[in-house]
């Protein structure tokens, strides 16, 4: 009876983990493996690390920091799979809470890079005049753009051929395309 009164009942912490170095590279993969997992080459994936490194990169003394490719990993594989948190940082040895602010940081970072690659009407009157438009030949007001996807048949490549399959057994690729009201 004693004993039950002196036992220590505040919960023990867990011991801290730390990763060690980077656990795998991007140069383990094959491309097919690379483009299964993150739907993109691995030229791609370089672009897109390049693109957004400067505003995902760590401003930190502490050497644990994830590196900007290990974040656009992390953001790719949340893309492409829409996987759980928990799964993505089991996979990558992260935490949940480290897999949420990769995801993010890169999302952020890439939504700021969209004037470089999407482009809008500039002024008021183009804006104007492209909503009249959309307005008399479809009677939708206040539109300036349309936004659709189709699939575009193809011959069946000799590599990776089930990759173009589609779900109506054909192979194509997906396009996915965004104009004016002068289909531009």
């Amino acid at each position: 009876m004693a004993n039950l009164l002196f036992c220590d009942l505040r919960r023990r912490q867990r011991a801290r983990k730390f990763r060690t170095g980077t656990q795998f590279e991007i140069n383990d993969f094959t491309d097919e493996e690379l483009r299964a997992r993150y739907r993109f080459k691995r030229e791609s994936i370089l672009f897109i690390t390049n693109l957004v490194a400067g505003d995902i990169t760590r401003n930190t003394r502490r050497n644990h920091a994830l590196s900007p490719l290990h974040q656009v990993l992390i953001a790719l594989r949340f893309y492409a799979s829409g996987g759980f948190l928990q799964v993505i940082g089991d996979t990558f040895g992260v935490d949940k809470s480290t897999v949420s602010r990769a995801i993010t940081d890169v999302s952020r970072a890439l939504a700021a890079k969209q004037p470089r690659f999407i482009k809008w009407p500039l002024t008021h009157d183009e804006c104007a005049k492209i909503k009249n438009e959309f307005y008399i030949h479809g009677g939708f007001p206040g539109v300036i753009g349309c936004v659709d996807g189709t699939h575009v048949r193809l011959q069946a490549p000799t590599q990776n051929e089930n990759n173009y399959v589609n779900r109506k057994s054909f192979h194509s690729i997906n396009v996915q395309a965004v104009c004016n009201h002068e289909g531009e």
